[in-house]
């Protein structure tokens, strides 16, 4: 039963995240420290056949690399620190993607707590012949990193300095899902020890 609640969950969100399907990130010029503009990045990748399948899509798994890769890149712009992942939330590919697209991975930081930090990190399609105005988003996801010390311990985050309506709302959404994920974090804590 809590794994039909879970997905009902996952489905409402994933509705949520459809209707900013068609936002993009937008380069910034001289943003200011510890801003969304600051550390947000993009990569972008021709879709090769080593990417692909037998009938020619791309594997998830290479999506996924490519969306960890800037993520990653996110939050090492953000915190100037060792950092790693610590955490995934529903990747959701909502379109395949064939071989000969150009894909546009970008991320951008949507929240930060004392020690972690969420990014939002979409993927648009679109072929390099042809139709070039015929982009799409294919895959969206949240990823959850945390600072390290040398000595791998975790280490305060810098606070996200929010500047739009936009980001305070993407930042709330951010927060919405911590307090979430943290307190099934501490039940599951709870039931471990009660066992």
């Amino acid at each position: 039963m809590e794994g039909r609640k879970r997905y009902e969950n996952q489905k409402l969100e994933r509705l949520e995240t459809k209707e900013r399907n068609g936002e993009y990130i937008v380069p910034v010029v001289n943003p200011k420290p510890y801003t969304v503009g600051y550390s947000q990045s993009s990569l972008i990748h021709l879709v090769g056949p080593s990417d692909c399948t037998l009938h020619g899509y791309v594997h998830g798994g290479v999506t996924m690399k490519l969306m960890d890769e800037v993520a990653g890149i996110v939050a090492a712009r953000h915190c100037k620190t060792n950092i790693v992942t610590a955490s995934v939330d529903a990747i959701n590919f909502h379109r395949k993607i064939q071989k000969g697209c150009i894909i546009t991975v970008s991320g951008r930081m949507t929240f930060t707590s004392n020690k972690s930090m969420e990014i939002e990190v979409f993927v648009d399609a679109g072929m390099l012949v042809g139709d070039t105005e015929d982009q799409y988003r294919a895959v969206s996801a949240f990823f959850t990193y945390v600072s390290l010390s040398k000595d791998a311990k975790p280490l305060p985050v810098p606070q996200l300095v929010i500047e739009t309506e936009e980001e305070k709302k993407r930042f709330e959404e951010g927060k919405g899902r911590y307090l979430q994920t943290k307190a099934k974090r501490q039940m599951n804590t709870q039931s471990l020890t009660q066992q």
